[in-house]
């Protein structure tokens, strides 16, 4: 393994430790990766480029009971920013793929965090890229889409089972895409796949299309141009058995929400906190709700904070 895989602690430390320090907070950043650990029953945030120093980040925290305590281990992915980052609930592990270093080379390792150690598992699978998706299912890690080196939009489907990455071969899938997103209604044991964006011939096509993966095949299950946007954020909600969308970008920045029920999208509100930006957005066993962190609003200001999806009044309150 060469010494670039790896970031080295200047300090000798033990394999993992929450910070003590009562005003450390992650710097704003754009492009992190953000999931809720259900074990942890805490947010996890990992990578992203910082706005105040202008580099891509490895670190790792943790967001509990209102306060930010970083997660400190030897040895860490490096740097990067666009990639996908999941919580593997049946492994009770993280698992980061992909993204973008500071040396602009496109990344295509897979690494996985057992709550005390990073551990790289392997570097073949799909080819590197940025602004793809992942989603934790019932057969593994599915993974869609996204950007390679060269700009071009990827339209691959890719399964994590264990430590190993197969490409799922379909014969008619998703139109190639990136900043889409991706959500697993474990109420149905569907994967869903909403929206994101192309180029083609220097022009930009925002997709308002849905398709669901069932395991073996993705089937469309219809288009909605009044719904297109790309940079969005989905979860399924537990509580009300649907996939939550929110916000993202189309000629503006958003700040609706809908949901999905199999069959169709219903509009539940259109006044939350507009924002683009790859917001993480995931469901809190903790809380049973929908809890939503970070993005970017129109003042291009890189986000910090977290909203939660208040069911009753179908209205986002500050969390």
């Amino acid at each position: 393994m060469s010494d670039r895989l790896l970031t080295i602690a200047l300090i000798v430390l033990p394999l993992f430790r929450i910070s003590a320090q009562e005003t450390s907070n992650p710097c704003p950043r754009n492009q992190p990766a953000v999931v809720y650990h259900t074990k942890l029953e805490s947010f996890l945030l990992f990578g992203g480029f910082c706005s105040e120093t202008k580099k891509r980040l490895n670190d790792l925290w943790s967001y509990k009971d209102g306060e930010w305590a970083q997660v400190e281990t030897i040895l860490a992915p490096y740097a990067r920013s666009g990639h996908a980052l999941v919580y593997d609930e049946r492994g009770n592990r993280l698992i980061v793929f992909g993204g973008k270093d500071d040396n602009g080379s496109f990344l295509s390792d897979t690494w996985s965090w057992n709550g005390e150690e990073w551990s790289l598992l392997n570097r073949t699978g799909p080819e590197a890229r940025q602004s793809h998706r992942m989603v934790d299912t019932n057969q593994g890690v599915l993974l869609f889409g996204g950007s390679n080196k060269d700009g071009v939009s990827l339209a691959d489907t890719w399964l994590l089972k264990g430590n190993s990455w197969q490409e799922i071969g379909v014969t008619k899938g998703p139109p190639a895409r990136r900043q889409h997103t991706l959500s697993y209604d474990k109420k149905r044991g569907r994967t869903v796949l909403f929206g994101g964006f192309d180029r083609k011939g220097g022009e930009k096509i925002v997709h308002g299309d849905t398709w669901e993966f069932n395991g073996i095949k993705w089937a469309q299950m219809g288009t909605n141009p009044e719904l297109a946007r790309d940079h969005h954020a989905t979860a399924f909600d537990s509580q009300s058995g649907s996939v939550i969308l929110f916000g993202g970008y189309n000629e503006g920045y958003l700040g609706d929400t809908w949901a999905w029920n199999g069959g169709t999208w219903t509009e539940l509100n259109q006044d939350g906190p507009a924002r683009a930006g790859k917001p993480g957005m995931m469901y809190d066993s903790s809380a049973n709700a929908i809890v939503l962190f970070g993005g970017g609003d129109a003042e291009q200001m890189h986000l910090m904070d977290f909203w939660i999806f208040d069911q009753q009044t179908v209205s986002w309150k500050a969390k």
